[in-house]
């Protein structure tokens, strides 16, 4: 039974517990990998992604010619994950179903939940849509309807799937068991992670232990407000502060500025909501770098128009806007999201390695790649192996994603 046991064998057992494992990654993207087919692929590489022009409709005969903008958000392959085990020549006489028992669920479940957690951690911040109190537990149907509407305002297409915290899915299920099912059905969803299906206005739902906790910024009373009016871009002056230190992620709004649909331009009826994208700390004045830019006309306008002087603004998880406060609060951030607001990016490594015998498995409907390489040890009659997979994701269309704080 041991001739089963190859490193063809290994690379694709591990490959197949892998896909099944991953949950949070599991919904991205991953038609950018043919994008590195053709080119031989190292740890740092970057490409750059293309995402859909924007144009502005006009009326009338006479001809209006627009920009190509051609944007681009970079995906690099940042990533190389690697379990390293040793196995002894008698090992290696293991029937398959105890070598999938000892080494490859368990590297495969370790790879997989690396992979979810690091996706989590690197994505979160650059979402600047949100649903939720930090802190606080989300179990309202109404909170999460609210979302989807939010995303539907902003042009987003069909197919939203969310990806919880455990201790979200644990309210939100408590909250609608009949909605999501019979008890058989909750009780599988517990060891399956995904706990419904359509529900909510969302296709699928699943839960992830490793989704990111965000720790909020804080600041001492404060009345934040626009210090000069119509300004525009990825920075604000405001003042009206106390002492302050916010931080990378904290979400904020402002007074009568509110999003755009960026298909028909129209108002969503939603304040846009700015994500931080570098922490800041001070007194009294502020100047925050943000997104999405503040931009009122034009192709790649964002918000219905430019915000006036003293607007207030408004920080996610202050006790208001007048003379409140922020303090450090924890929160996990759960996800709802259409796929291609994220990519998932896995490369093949080479296979041809003197002195070792190894094989590299991809996998071109799941998109997934992985290598397994072994080096007998004759003086101490050890098989060192080592499985590795080299992966990038990233954020590529912000605006089809949302966090639900908790």
């Amino acid at each position: 039974m041991n001739t089963f046991i190859t490193p063809s064998w290994v690379t694709k057992d591990v490959a197949m517990f892998w896909k099944n494992s991953i949950k949070f990654v599991g919904q991205f993207d991953r038609q950018w990998n043919k994008e590195w087919s053709a080119v031989a692929t190292k740890l740092g590489d970057t490409i750059q992604v293309r995402i859909p022009q924007r144009f502005v409709t006009n009326e009338g005969q006479a001809l209006i010619i627009q920009s190509i903008l051609n944007q681009t958000v970079p995906l690099s392959i940042n990533h190389q994950w690697q379990v390293g085990m040793e196995w002894s020549s008698a090992d290696s006489a293991l029937r398959v179903e105890e070598v999938q028992k000892r080494y490859t669920k368990p590297a495969a479940y370790s790879m997989a939940n690396k992979t979810d957690l690091t996706a989590a951690q690197e994505t979160y911040k650059q979402i600047n849509f949100s649903i939720g109190s930090p802190g606080t537990p989300l179990s309202s149907n109404l909170t999460w309807t609210d979302g989807v509407a939010l995303l539907r305002a902003m042009g987003v297409p069909e197919e939203l799937c969310a990806v919880t915290d455990t201790k979200t899915q644990s309210a939100i299920t408590n909250a609608n068991l009949a909605l999501f099912g019979p008890r058989a059905v909750i009780d599988k969803a517990f060891r399956d992670t995904k706990f419904a299906d359509q529900a909510l206005g969302i296709d699928d739902w699943y839960y992830d232990p490793n989704m990111a906790t965000h720790t909020t910024g804080t600041f001492t009373a404060s009345t934040p407000a626009i210090a000069g009016g119509s300004q525009s871009g990825s920075t604000l002056a405001i003042d009206g502060m106390g002492t302050y230190a916010l931080k990378e992620g904290d979400v904020f709004t402002i007074d009568s500025v509110y999003a755009t649909n960026p298909v028909s331009y129209a108002d969503s009826g939603f304040l846009m909501q700015f994500t931080l994208t570098a922490d800041v700390a001070g007194s009294s004045t502020a100047t925050l770098a943000f997104s999405p830019p503040i931009i009122a006309s034009g192709q790649l306008q964002t918000v219905t128009n430019l915000p006036a002087d003293n607007a207030a603004v408004n920080f996610l998880g202050s006790t208001g806007s007048v003379g409140g406060t922020m303090a450090a609060t924890r929160s996990k951030q759960s996800m709802v999201f259409q796929p291609n607001a994220f990519a998932l990016a896995m490369v093949s490594l080479p296979d041809r390695l003197p002195g070792a015998e190894a094989k590299t498995i991809t996998d071109p409907d799941a998109r997934i790649s992985m290598r397994f390489v072994e080096q007998y040890q004759a003086s101490t009659d050890q098989l060192p192996r080592r499985i590795d997979s080299l992966s990038g994701t990233g954020v590529i269309i912000p605006g089809f994603a949302l966090r639900a704080w908790s």
